[in-house]
């Protein structure tokens, strides 16, 4: 059964398509880019504005906050006060030490906080009466102070009591009894008596959660942002009203819908969080979405008339390139290609025909001046690029250009513009080493385009050498041997080094491919050798005519893992090098 004839697709189309994606690609990935950005840029911002707003609300509540632990300080750090109320007294003396000493310093302490507090003292050891007050919801939300002292025995058996962990000078801030209800919270802390160093009681210091947070705009962080207060378990004691109303639990871990950010209250173990909707920051983002869309649309109308207009230009430059290219192999040697543009295609057409002329004079001259055999065919190595590996180059081009392969395209373009730009060079047959390196990166570029990257090159260069000249044309016929003789593998290891030793610098060609027997080698170099090693024998005696018998090339090879190429000459400057030729 015969193949499926590939369908015929006009390189137009081909190239036509790959501009539209060439346009469309970047505006697509810039739009998705902007949008991501914009949207974590707006995130970052809300962050940061959150995060100023929090501190500041922590600020304002942190003074109130002191403002009451500083009540509380007046009762714990009074120790003439402490002795009173561990019953250092005579019963005859309870009377005034309780009129006298205990009641006006309750009484200065509950006076001292700006906001309205109310203090209770509880005691272990009923050694001083008791002195209360009925608590009801008007005290502090009327305005009124109230302190008293009552026994421990009242709260003995709350939960709130046995849950406390107090230690000397530590405090807790809970809600007991009726604070949840009220809306008040309350500062816990031990009453010591400090002669003894034993706890003998607590110090309760009761007020309005509004009084701390009044300060706090519950509604001023933008649409449907809420803002909380909670204990250090994540209960709720303190917001606006509504969300009060509407509180629920999952809020604090919905990292879905809302974004959080938090703030620990000094000096009270409660934190204020700010919960913001995600879809408030998400509206900048969402136009950045619509325009790319927009962009895109312009951008594909635009693409569809430049590309034809594009692709009609370069394919007629492409094919008479290729016609021009087909006819030189076929023997035309006088075709020449005009060319009229300012870009690779000139530079091309150009080598082209400086190659052709170059051709045409060195087979005249060969026939004519009938010049020393060995010029001659030096001459000829420089001058007679292989058409063959031309033409097979622009059937390359040609094929990526098929296939839309258009960065591949400009890449080999520009590489067979420079190889031959550099290959010819004036007619000179003496060039830097500089030079002589980047023929042969122009060619493995272009091998390696055609070769799918499958060709493994590695340069390591004393680069203070470049400077230092050399014969014409010398290491790439040893990367063409390898890449016709040596490669066997699916990919092939090319090692190009330059260094010096000896006194001399040593160019080296290595591979890992197939290898040579000695008996090969010998006959390479061997007059006799029945057409084997033309090309390494050919740069063997043009180094040796150049610089003198000292120099040459040299092999050593390993069947199986590959083959080194050694190539010495002197380290002459250009002004010997040309003096000695002239001599």
């Amino acid at each position: 059964m015969g193949e499926r004839p590939n369908r015929y697709i006009p390189l137009r189309y081909k190239l036509l398509f790959s501009y539209i994606m060439l346009v469309m690609i970047p505006v697509l990935v810039i739009g998705t880019y902007s949008y991501l950005f914009s949207q974590r840029t707006t995130e970052e911002r809300t962050r940061e504005n959150l995060e100023v707003a929090l501190k500041q609300f922590n600020n304002n509540v942190r003074f109130r906050v002191a403002d009451i632990i500083r009540s509380s300080d007046a009762i714990y750090d009074d120790q003439v006060l402490s002795r009173n109320l561990a019953g250092y007294h005579l019963n005859m003396e309870r009377y005034q030490v309780m009129t006298q000493n205990v009641l006006p310093k309750l009484e200065s302490a509950s006076l001292l906080p700006n906001v309205k507090v109310l203090l209770s003292i509880y005691l272990d050891d009923p050694s001083i009466s008791e002195f209360y007050y009925e608590e009801k919801e008007e005290f502090l939300r009327d305005g009124h102070r109230q302190y008293g002292i009552l026994y421990t025995d009242r709260i003995r058996d709350t939960d709130w009591y046995q849950a406390l962990d107090l230690n000397y000078g530590s405090m807790e801030w809970i809600q007991v009894g009726t604070d949840e209800q009220y809306q008040n919270i309350s500062l816990i802390r031990s009453l010591v008596d400090y002669e003894m160093l034993k706890v003998i009681g607590l110090i309760k210091v009761t007020f309005k959660l509004r009084d701390i947070f009044e300060d706090i705009d519950f509604s001023g962080l933008g649409d449907g942002t809420k803002l909380l207060i909670v204990d250090g378990n994540k209960k709720l004691l303190y917001a606006d009203s509504k969300t009060m109303k509407e509180y629920d639990e999952s809020l604090l871990t919905d990292t879905v819908n809302y974004l959080q950010m938090s703030e620990t209250i000094d000096n009270m173990s409660a934190e204020i969080i700010a919960l913001v909707p995600v879809t408030s920051f998400k509206q900048d983002s969402l136009q950045m979405r619509n325009i790319t869309i927009l962009v895109c649309m312009l951008s594909l109308a635009l693409a569809l008339v430049l590309s034809v207009l594009t692709t009609k230009v370069f394919t007629k430059r492409f094919s008479k390139l290729v016609i021009s290219l087909q006819a030189f192999k076929e023997g035309e040697l006088h075709r020449r290609i005009k060319y009229r543009g300012n870009d690779e295609f000139r530079q091309i057409s150009e080598a082209f025909n400086e190659m052709a002329a170059t051709i045409q004079n060195q087979i005249n001259e060969i026939y004519i001046s009938k010049l020393d055999k060995k010029e001659a065919e030096l001459q000829i190595l420089h001058a007679q690029i292989n058409p063959h590996f031309l033409y097979n180059t622009f059937s390359s081009i040609s094929r990526m250009a098929k296939l839309g392969e258009l960065e591949k395209l400009h890449e080999i373009i520009r590489a067979l513009a420079k190889f031959y730009r550099l290959t010819l060079n004036k007619g000179e047959m003496v060039i830097p080493l500089g030079k002589e390196i980047e023929i042969v990166e122009a060619y493995l570029a272009i091998q390696n385009i055609k070769y799918a990257g499958r060709i493994i090159v590695d340069y390591e260069l004393d680069r203070t050498l470049l400077v230092y000249e050399t014969a014409k044309f010398v290491l790439q016929p040893f990367v063409e041997n390898i890449l016709e003789h040596a490669w066997y593998d699916d990919q092939i290891e090319i090692k190009i080094a330059l260094s010096k030793q000896d006194g001399r610098i040593r160019m080296e060609v290595r591979d890992n491919g197939l290898g040579m027997k000695e008996e090969t080698i010998a006959a390479i170099f061997s007059e006799s050798g029945n057409g084997i090693g033309y090309g390494i024998r050919n740069v063997d005696q043009r180094l040796k005519l150049h610089f003198g018998q000292e120099y040459g090339v040299s092999i050593s090879s390993v069947v199986g893992e590959g083959t080194t190429i050694y190539l010495d000459i002197p380290i002459r400057s250009a002004a010997v090098v040309h003096k000695a030729k002239a001599d």
